[in-house]
């Protein structure tokens, strides 16, 4: 068997276009290489915080007697621009950043706008009570304190299992 036979897409082309079902995926998986090459390039500044630097919520969660504390930074970010929803086993935090930096009013050659929306909810580790909850917001640092909710104890009750007569 000859080669071009055993791949159609090898052939010869004598002054006309062949299509074969080999040839055709071929170009498309270097077309989808490409593609892929071009678009990494395209978010490269952006993956790196070379044009912005991402928006992000990494809080810290800790247990202090009974209550719970969360914790996080929300760098540029002004108090009016924090929405923070409380329920007996998470807390949602909504924050809005925006950023200006330029030149004049009138006369300005360059002027910067950043822009971020971050919603996260976190679960917290045991049931609290989202009515007492407080919230202060100094610097960047937002600080969220939850009061545990009691958790009732149920007393411990053995059955007997009754056994038929055999």
């Amino acid at each position: 068997m000859r080669e071009h036979e055993r791949f159609p897409e090898r052939s010869p082309q004598e002054g006309r276009q062949v299509m074969s079902p080999y040839g055709i995926w071929g170009r498309l998986e270097q077309m989808h290489r490409e593609m892929n090459r071009l678009f990494e390039e395209t978010i490269l500044p952006f993956r790196e915080g070379g044009l912005f630097t991402p928006f992000a919520l990494n809080p810290d969660i800790k247990e202090e007697g009974e209550k719970i504390i969360v914790t996080l930074e929300l760098p540029e970010t002004e108090a009016k621009n924090i929405e923070i929803d409380a329920a007996e086993n998470y807390v949602t935090i909504k924050a809005e950043q925006r950023e200006e930096h330029g030149g004049e009013k009138e006369d300005y050659r360059f002027q910067e706008r950043r822009y971020g929306l971050l919603q996260s909810t976190i679960p917290l580790p045991k049931k609290v009570l989202p009515e007492a909850a407080e919230a202060k917001y100094e610097g960047k640092t937002l600080r969220i304190v939850l009061p545990k909710k009691e958790e009732k104890q149920t007393d411990t009750i053995r059955l007997n299992v009754k056994r038929e007569p055999h």
